[in-house]
């Protein structure tokens, strides 16, 4: 009886170490290191030099591009030289349409001296060093959807010049430069990408207003202001003068725009644009 219990214990105890050893293997395993947070070892490295190229080239891109003051004002003059038309004499009318006429012929002169040719070979340049960077990008951990739609917006660049459609290429351009201030958050940068971005929108606006899309170009700036309240947030220490006088610029730009003036909205577009680079070269330069 005894010899049978002190097997019994010696079963029960074997099985206890058995399922300790087990139990103490398990634990002391190696744990699975996690996946490295690769975005964060990248924000402290600066932004590459293959991003400021394709930045620098679509901004200069958009420039030639740009709505042209002269364009909104002169359809604002001949308007107003038609209301004075049917007012006038005979002799009047004649010599505003022998006016008009010349103007048309201007406008169509304007148009046929727009190197076409030079903006493809830009845009080609554009997919190249878009390409070269989009390797960095990857690595640095960008959204599958910011890649996805920065390269839809490139791919629509290449048609909308080749059919010489100076708005669709315009807001190709802008649309592509939209997801740069995403890419800047994956880097250590001077500047806010949020500045950045407001001065897209800024021309958003513009190109908006100057294409007659009035409910477009409102949205935009709705956006514009909620982007620029947060950065307000960011920057309000650094180049306050400049900041005010930004501030400023933007309500300007939305007031005109709440009057649907056209040549107004382009005026102030350019204030604020030019306002936010002064800002931009301020925080670079307090850095």
């Amino acid at each position: 009886m005894d010899t049978s219990t002190s097997h019994v214990r010696r079963v029960i105890i074997l099985g206890f170490l058995i399922i300790f050893m087990v139990a103490t293997a398990g634990c002391s395993q190696p744990e699975n290191k996690p996946a490295p947070e690769q975005g964060n070892e990248e924000q402290n490295k600066p932004i590459p030099g293959e991003f400021k190229k394709l930045q620098s080239s679509l901004d200069q891109l958009y420039e030639e591009l740009k709505p042209q003051l002269s364009k909104a004002g002169g359809n604002q003059q001949q308007q107003g030289q038609g209301d004075q038309g049917e007012e006038g004499e005979q002799q009047g009318q004649g010599e505003q349409q022998g006016e008009q006429q010349g103007q048309d012929e201007q406008g169509g002169q304007g148009t046929q001296e727009i190197d076409w040719d030079k903006f493809q070979t830009q845009a080609e340049r554009i997919h190249d060093q878009w390409n070269r960077f989009e390797t960095r990008a990857v690595e640095a951990g960008a959204k599958a959807e910011d890649i996805d739609g920065i390269e839809m917006e490139l791919d629509t660049l290449p048609t909308q010049i080749a059919a010489q459609d100076r708005s669709g290429a315009r807001l190709a351009v802008n649309s592509a430069a939209s997801y740069l201030p995403d890419f800047m958050e994956l880097y250590s940068t001077k500047v806010p990408p949020d500045l950045y971005r407001t001065q897209v929108m800024t021309r958003g606006v513009m190109i908006r207003v100057d294409d007659g899309d009035w409910a477009g170009a409102e949205q935009e700036m709705l956006e514009m202001k909620t982007t620029w309240s947060k950065l307000l947030v960011q920057i309000k220490d650094v180049a306050k003068e400049e900041t005010d006088k930004t501030h400023l610029a933007q309500l300007d730009l939305e007031s005109a725009l709440q009057k649907r003036d056209q040549m107004l909205v382009l005026i102030k577009g350019n204030i604020l644009e030019k306002d936010l680079n002064d800002l931009i070269e301020q925080h670079e330069a307090s850095m």
